[in-house]
């Protein structure tokens, strides 16, 4: 014969079932809300971490692209240059005096020794950039980076670009004493020249630029300046074979934050 549980003995679990219920019912609402607020405040602190590693990221990027471009530019960028754009442009009527007596040959031998400065210059410069490059305080990295795939020469020539500039006339004035000699040479042989031709009764010809080294100095900058940017413009957009991590990846305009 099977016994039937009584009522009295069902009462206890069912009462002990509810309070255990209520139990979890009320640690819910009072624990719930916090756990979900520290769950969003993780969240938070974890996207922030990621934007400022980010932004760190893009501006060692931005330095190491102007390292490299300066680094990458070839010692002969000048070596098409010619004569016509070597010579102050006050002087340039000396490529009509072809009556001067070896003058034409004089200035070939000066073209060369100015290419060959230039071409020093260049191999140079790279290490003189180093300080300004370190020093380039970047604000808004990434801001800077979606200006245009040159902001970073553009940054660099806007903060530091008159001392660049003197270093360029200092280096060039170490380089260029040759070339000033044979300018000299060149000047002197021109002035006894127009000088005859006052005698004889010929229009006095115009007067030559006395030191070409200014005008040396402004076109060897801008050369190096344009070819830093195209440089520049190089690295970031050409797909780099090393993949993850490449100034390439990097510096892409486009990568999420």
């Amino acid at each position: 014969m099977k016994i039937k549980p009584s009522a009295q003995k069902q009462t206890p679990n069912r009462s002990y079932a509810r309070k255990f219920c209520d139990g979890i019912v009320d640690f819910m609402k009072r624990y719930i809300p916090l756990l979900l607020l520290l769950v969003l405040l993780t969240g938070c602190a974890t996207t922030q971490g990621q934007q400022e590693d980010r932004t760190e990221q893009v501006r060692s990027a931005l330095l190491e692209v102007l390292m490299i471009a300066s680094e990458s530019i070839e010692a002969n960028l000048h070596a098409d240059f010619q004569l016509s754009q070597l010579l102050p442009p006050d002087s340039v009527d000396l490529l009509q005096q072809t009556q001067i007596p070896r003058l034409q040959e004089h200035l070939e031998i000066w073209k060369q020794q100015v290419l060959l400065s230039f071409r020093k210059a260049t191999l140079e410069l790279p290490e003189l950039l180093v300080p300004y490059i370190n020093n380039l305080t970047i604000e808004d990295p990434i801001a800077i980076m979606k200006e245009s795939n040159s902001s970073a020469s553009d940054l660099l020539v806007e903060r530091y670009g008159q001392e660049i500039y003197e270093e360029i006339q200092n280096l060039l004035s170490l380089h260029l004493t040759e070339s000033m000699q044979t300018w000299d040479f060149i000047r002197d042989r021109y002035s006894i020249w127009v000088e005859g031709m006052v005698l004889l009764g010929k229009p006095r010809l115009s007067d030559i630029d006395e030191n070409p080294s200014f005008h040396l100095s402004l076109l060897f900058a801008q050369t190096f300046a344009e070819q830093l940017t195209k440089e520049e413009i190089y690295l970031r957009t050409t797909p780099d074979f090393q993949g993850t991590g490449s100034l390439y990846e990097t510096l892409q305009q486009d990568t999420p934050l």
